[in-house]
């Protein structure tokens, strides 16, 4: 998934960034609404964490913004203010999920994966093609009942790709679902990153078969027979 954190605190938003980026995800982080909003308008974000408090101004403020612009991104706010009315003010304002600081790391990543259910895109909680099985909420995938690793952005772009079913996922569009903002990549990247993922199916024995349709993208289909 790719996750947009807002949060200005920079030792916890670093350490919020390793951690998800540990877990297969493309983090972007900024410590500003402007900065923040900018990046919500152009990126395609799975999930966000947002900060109540920000340098220059209030993240209820943001999601309020966002969710004004037609941005349904499942939104967790982040606040040092236990008291009810700061929760429901940023819950009115569109987010939906609110976590206290301090807070467990491991708490955090589950109400991700919890809100990550909520999104209208999923409907299972496994997903098949030919004898491929991917887990979703686990980032497990297994060909034939034998498991295969992924490096972190393999998953990203089988995730994408098999979401999409019968819908090719343009190049552009895989590289910024993979790619965090700050990262340089290119097409030549995408293209490497697609030759490994196609290798690795190949090899497990996978009866689907990643196509690249020149001029237009990728589709993950059953290999026919």
């Amino acid at each position: 998934m790719r996750i947009l954190v807002v949060e200005n605190d920079r030792l916890l938003s670093e350490a919020l960034g390793r951690r998800l980026i540990e877990a297969g995800h493309a983090v972007d982080i900024f410590a500003t609404v402007a900065d923040a909003e900018a990046a919500w308008r152009i990126a395609p974000y799975d999930l966000s964490i947002v900060d109540v408090m920000l340098d220059d101004g209030d993240g209820r403020a943001l999601v309020r913004s966002v969710r004004a612009a037609g941005i349904r991104t499942p939104t967790l706010m982040l606040t040092a203010r236990d008291e009810i009315g700061d929760r429901v003010s940023g819950l009115d304002a569109g987010a939906d999920d609110y976590l206290v600081k301090p807070f467990a790391t491991e708490e955090l990543l589950a109400r991700l994966r919890a809100l990550r259910r909520r999104s209208p895109e999923i409907t299972a909680t496994e997903l098949r093609i030919g004898n491929l099985l991917y887990d979703p909420h686990s980032t497990s995938l297994t060909v034939a009942d034998r498991d295969v690793r992924l490096t972190a952005q393999e998953h990203a772009a089988l995730d994408k790709l098999i979401r999409a079913g019968d819908r090719v996922t343009p190049k552009q569009m895989l590289g910024e679902h993979v790619y965090a903002l700050h990262q340089d990549w290119s097409d030549n990247a995408v293209e490497t990153l697609v030759h490994r993922l196609r290798r690795k199916l190949s090899d497990a024995g996978a009866t689907v078969e990643l196509k690249a349709l020149r001029g237009l993208g990728y589709i993950l289909c059953e290999t026919r027979s």
